[in-house]
């Protein structure tokens, strides 16, 4: 199994324009698919259970615009994704097949790498040129959903698509660690922009409220910053307050 793998890696990373389409599908599948399947679950939640929504703000159109600018952001990818392949070519970053075994410390680290880079870069967005210029095209969407989990302007999308490169600048990866980064962003992105909960009487700081606290930041476009964890937002006191829903 590791050598088919090898061998199909190896094939898509040997020529640039086989690794950009590569990310280009990969990325279209991976968000085509998961908006499917968030859709029709919260459907069908909404029918059977306490779910709520969260943010009444949708606009008209909103759902096209926002697959255009994901798409534009899948192909900023895969523009990326060139650097990817050189860089692999002349060896500097280098992935493991040999040892899956690392997958239970690396991915976990690999978790919290992108947890410390969103809230990085999200912050860095959020500052007045940023705002202005580039990440209001990802707040346009009030009132977030599914289809927005990628709707950015080009810049933010290749700040947020740096996250892969620095850890492999520092350590080889397995190749299943380095295919559970994008995964697991989009499916904590998917629920983060959902904008539908359970509601519980917890404190919006609470780990089981990260769907609020993302809501409540397309909301009021401010704090908040972090992606799943609000660690980062606790440490820099940049959370939104509790009264504020």
């Amino acid at each position: 199994m590791n050598e088919y793998v090898e061998y199909i890696f190896n094939f898509m990373l040997s020529k640039w324009y086989y690794t950009s389409v590569f990310f280009f599908l990969f990325f279209s599948i991976l968000y085509f698919l998961g908006t499917f399947v968030t859709e029709k679950v919260i459907h069908l939640k909404l029918k059977k259970s306490r779910i709520r929504q969260i943010v009444f703000a949708k606009k008209p159109g909103q759902t096209n615009q926002e697959i255009k600018n994901s798409l534009l952001s899948i192909f900023v990818f895969s523009i990326q994704a060139i650097l990817f392949q050189y860089l692999f070519s002349i060896g500097v970053f280098k992935i493991g097949f040999d040892n899956p075994w690392n997958c239970l410390w690396e991915i976990p680290i690999l978790f919290l790498w992108n947890e410390l880079h969103f809230y990085c870069m999200h912050w860095l967005l959020h500052r007045r040129w940023f705002f202005k210029n580039v990440h209001k095209v990802h707040h346009w969407s009030k009132e977030p959903t599914s289809y927005s989990i990628f709707s950015f302007h080009w810049i933010e999308a290749f700040l947020l698509g740096t996250v892969i490169f620095f850890p492999l600048f520092i350590h080889a990866f397995q190749v299943y660690s380095l295919l559970s980064l994008p995964i697991m962003s989009l499916v904590i992105n998917l629920l983060g922009h959902c904008n539908h909960e359970v509601p519980i009487a917890r404190a919006n700081s609470s780990f089981r409220k990260y769907i609020f606290r993302h809501s409540m930041h397309h909301k009021w476009s401010t704090g908040n910053f972090g992606f799943m964890l609000n660690i980062f937002d606790r440490i820099f006191k940049t959370q939104v307050s509790d009264n504020k829903n």
